[in-house]
């Protein structure tokens, strides 16, 4: 009887130890997984420099008072076409009034999936307030829009990521 009651404890003691081990285990890693979710208060400081970049370039885009102008625009993303197209965008009176498929040279009937600048300076901001985890954004010297956004809303997701482009801008008469 003594080694049975023996043989019981050994095993009682090593569940005994087993146990505090998993549940330390399972607090770190939910620790992990919520430090990886929250925001964390470095963005605070992050999103005010983007936000002051922001408002700088759209005052010294809105400072030219380019009412007709076109560019090369594309949008790089898991997405249907005509995303992943490079496309020319002519503006007239603030208004996508031509998109053109530069790899067949054909017309783009659906005017609303181009951004116009001004709608890329919107997709800047909602991206800053909605805290997505990463943001990296190129603006033009000289006129102040945005040549590149890249947008990963989040993180942990795959395949949501975003990316605009706008290339070779020019004034229309």
């Amino acid at each position: 009887m003594c080694v049975c009651i023996c043989l019981r404890k050994k095993v009682r003691s090593k569940q005994v130890k087993i146990v505090p081990f998993l549940t330390l285990l399972v607090i770190g890693l939910l620790m992990v997984m919520l430090l990886n979710i929250m925001p964390i208060s470095a963005n605070g400081d992050n999103d005010s420099l983007l936000i002051q970049e922001l408002k700088e370039n759209r005052q010294l885009w809105r400072s030219q008072q380019l009412k007709n102008y076109q560019y090369i625009y594309q949008q790089q993303c898991f997405c249907t076409p005509p995303s992943n197209i490079p496309l020319k965008v002519s503006i007239r009176n603030d208004k996508i009034t031509q998109v053109v498929n530069l790899n067949n040279d054909q017309l783009i009937t659906d005017l609303t999936f181009p951004q116009t600048i001004d709608q890329l300076f919107n997709i800047i901001k909602d991206a800053i307030k909605g805290n997505a985890d990463e943001i990296l954004i190129t603006y033009d010297k000289t006129f102040g829009y945005p040549t590149r956004v890249a947008i990963d809303y989040q993180k942990i997701l795959a395949d949501e990521e975003i990316t605009y482009t706008v290339e070779n801008l020019s004034k229309l008469n």
